[in-house]
């Protein structure tokens, strides 16, 4: 596997709710990743309970504070109103179970604990039928990562196309 993949998107929105709906996601992330101040970056967007579109950003040069989230909120509402958004919007940190749904964020976060579950049971090999792992990522390249296991240290090859969720674990 390659290491240091950076700019591919990756969205693990594997739900049956339809593609509609997906798309419609994927264009409004779209506007706010472009509006975004420099050093900010989308983590995820997703619909939470009815008209609410929640942000979950994070920045490498400060804290996702009450003045960055307000911030946030200034550029994209005028954005995502032109795309005919009118819902709420809230904006957040990541937080310490940072979602991963990027190929970038798990090359980003090798070395540390994370918590995946496959859309589709796994397949063959001593992993067989199972969707939900706990492990270190081992490495990571555009087209998928490693978790090595606790159990015995095994390992399991998923690919990004596989994942519904995936999260970190850290302990505190």
């Amino acid at each position: 596997m390659k290491q240091g993949v950076h700019g591919a998107r990756c969205f693990f929105n594997v739900s049956k709710q339809g593609e509609r709906q997906t798309a419609r996601l994927e264009r409004l992330a779209e506007v706010v990743e472009n509006a975004l101040p420099e050093g900010a970056e989308l983590v995820e967007a997703r619909f939470s309970g009815g008209p609410l579109l929640t942000l979950f950003v994070d920045r490498v040069d400060g804290p996702v504070d009450h003045e960055f989230c307000s911030d946030v909120i200034s550029r994209v509402s005028p954005l995502l109103d032109n795309e005919g958004y009118h819902g709420l919007v809230e904006v957040s940190s990541p937080g310490i179970d940072r979602p991963l749904t990027k190929p970038a964020h798990f090359s980003r976060f090798v070395g540390h604990e994370a918590k995946v579950r496959t859309a589709e049971p796994v397949v063959g090999g001593p992993h067989d039928g199972r969707r939900n792992f706990t492990g270190t990522i081992e490495r990571a390249d555009e087209t998928g990562f490693v978790l090595k296991l606790p159990e015995g240290g095994a390992e399991v090859e998923l690919p990004f196309g596989s994942v519904s969720k995936a999260n970190l674990k850290e302990d505190i």
